[in-house]
């Protein structure tokens, strides 16, 4: 079982977020972050299986899944 792709998209966004940040906003992002990051936990997936997942097709989904819904 993979974990779906809008969570993993919702994480990269997350992560993205947090790294492009203003220093006065890192708490917030980092905290949409790891609430990402949970939701693909309580699914019952471990940071092993995030990690395995990101590949280049799956950031190259993501940039077009992006563009496409605006964010």
């Amino acid at each position: 079982m993979k974990i779906p792709k809008e969570l993993m998209f919702e994480y990269l966004l997350s992560l993205e977020n947090y790294r492009e940040s203003h220093p006065t906003l890192k708490d917030i992002t980092m905290k949409e972050a790891l609430e990402a990051q949970k939701k693909i936990i309580d699914l019952g997936f471990t940071d092993k299986d995030i990690i395995d997942m990101k590949s280049e097709e799956l950031l190259l989904e993501y940039k077009i899944w992006r563009k496409d819904s605006g964010q």
